[in-house]
């Protein structure tokens, strides 16, 4: 199971920057917000093709989009 969440974090860190560096929006903190949407779904859509459960999935979304918004948030200052 711990594979399958490190692997989870991994793949969910790299959505996000994806989504992050694909969005036209000048604003960062308006960039932030439409990374966090896409988010929602695509824990949605991994969940439905993986044995991990939500709340396997809970605290790790949580906690790296804790951690994405301060690392973007630290570059803005």
């Amino acid at each position: 199971m711990e594979d399958l969440i490190k692997q989870f974090e991994k793949d969910l860190k790299a959505h996000m920057e994806c989504a992050y560096n694909a969005s036209t929006e000048p604003d960062d903190i308006k960039r932030l917000g439409q990374t966090e949407k896409t988010v929602l779904d695509y824990v949605d859509n991994y969940l439905l093709e993986s044995p991990l459960i939500a709340r396997d999935a809970e605290r790790s979304t949580q906690d790296m989009l804790d951690e994405f918004a301060r690392s973007k948030i630290k570059g803005i200052d």
